[in-house]
């Protein structure tokens, strides 16, 4: 069997499958708007109760002429609908395996690893169509199988006559879910199901054929007598049918043709691309906000600027008087002041009683000599002032010479002659 892909994606994480299958399955159910049931060589429009025979003799479903029908049926708005196609129970294959410990997130991985298996005698491709809940209920819960090969025929025939088909499921799995078990019963197969809860819980099916031999036939009464505490209805035609059909019940036994699901991807594609580019345009409109709301701030603050200076244009004439008056008279105004008064207290303070013979204040520097029976004394007093700085013996003392030069910490000539002579 060809069923690597269908493998493959049942076995990713469901987030990536959700992702990549997107809604399709559902959109598509959701999108429906007529159920047509097949009923060996009929055709009926649920919804209407329109019946119409698309072939003269029970047999092999021609598609093609079913499709034909189905337009005729569906008339002026054939083109316009998406139809639930409810086919015979005979088109299907149910099997049940012993899935114990198997979570509902992998019930389907699971049944597709094992598909050689389960149907040993079939080697086309087909798809699986089954209630993930299945195993809450059931330890050996039933899959429905359909060959992949059969709905593209379905869906060709049907797309030649511009009609969509969005989904395909077995007629008797279209019925409401009282608990009671269905006898599907046409001119070639007897089919029996019974469901809880939307779950399919037993499927029977035989060929009308087989029941001809006796062996065959007490098998299949012993198998319906099993329980015979539950109601069975029988469906032998196709008005009952209509009153039991319901579109809503067993929607995870609904087989998608391939078609289907890429004409739904490319809607959703196109509608994701509307909404990427919607998005976009929104996102640049909000970006561009901000530089809009700027643009009209910085216009409003350049007029209020002009106008501003307008009023303050002779302000400004009067303080670049005032400026230039500044530059001219900056040296004279700046020059550090030495305070030389307040610093000879501070020296008298620091040498008397000893004797003072010269005094040089040049720049903010002071270089004075003298004699003193304890020159040491007199540094360290003067380095304690804090009107001094950079206190040292200029020259090494004489017996009781002493010669000091040091700084006054009040001035700074040479930012001074930065600010203002440069060029020196």
């Amino acid at each position: 069997m060809s069923l690597l892909p269908a493998q493959i994606l049942a076995l990713m994480p469901s987030g990536i499958k959700a992702f990549i299958e997107g809604s399709s399955r559902r959109d598509l159910l959701r999108k429906v708007d007529t159920c047509l049931l097949v009923f060996d060589n009929q055709v009926a429009q649920i919804e209407t109760g329109a019946v119409i025979e698309f072939q003269t003799t029970p047999g092999p479903i021609d598609y093609g002429r079913l499709a034909l029908a189905c337009k005729a049926l569906l008339g002026a708005d054939a083109r316009k609908c998406s139809i639930l196609l409810l086919v015979p129970p005979s088109l299907c294959i149910a099997t049940h395996q012993k899935l114990a410990g198997i979570t509902s997130e992998s019930v389907v991985s699971a049944l597709l690893l094992q598909s050689d298996s389960l149907l040993p005698a079939n080697e086309h491709p087909v798809t699986l169509a089954i209630n993930p809940k299945a195993t809450d209920l059931s330890e050996e819960p039933i899959a429905i199988w359909m060959r992949s090969e059969t709905m593209a025929e379905i869906f060709a025939a049907f797309a030649q006559q511009d009609l969509f088909i969005a989904a395909i499921k077995p007629r008797v799995l279209n019925l409401e879910s009282s608990g009671a078990r269905y006898l599907d019963k046409d001119a070639s197969t007897l089919t029996v199901v019974e469901s809880n809860q939307n779950v399919v819980q037993n499927w029977l099916q035989t060929n009308q054929v087989d029941l001809e031999q006796a062996a065959f036939l007490q098998q299949w009464q012993d198998a319906l007598t099993d329980d015979d505490r539950v109601e069975q209805i029988e469906l032998s035609s196709i008005e009952q049918y209509f009153e039991l059909a319901d579109k809503f019940n067993n929607q995870d036994y609904s087989f998608f043709p391939q078609g289907a699901l890429q004409a739904r991807r490319q809607v959703e594609k196109g509608r994701k691309l509307m909404v990427a580019a919607a998005a976009v345009a929104a996102a640049l409109f909000l970006s561009s906000i901000p530089f809009l709301v700027q643009s009209i701030q910085f216009r409003s603050l350049a007029a209020t600027l002009e106008a501003q200076r307008e009023l303050s244009f002779e302000a400004r004439q009067d303080q670049a008087i005032v400026v230039s008056f500044e530059n001219e008279l900056g040296p004279i105004n700046d020059f550090p002041d030495q305070r030389v008064r307040e610093a000879m207290f501070n020296l008298q303070n620091a040498l008397s009683p000893n004797r003072l013979s010269s005094l040089e204040i040049t720049d903010g520097s002071i270089n004075i000599q003298g004699t003193s029976a304890e020159p040491q004394a007199i540094l360290q007093q003067l380095e304690q002032d804090p009107m001094f700085t950079e206190v040292a013996f200029s020259r090494a003392t004489n017996n009781d010479r002493y010669n000091i030069g040091l700084r006054l910490s009040t001035v700074n000539f040479d930012a001074y002659l930065v600010r203002y002579f440069p060029e020196q």
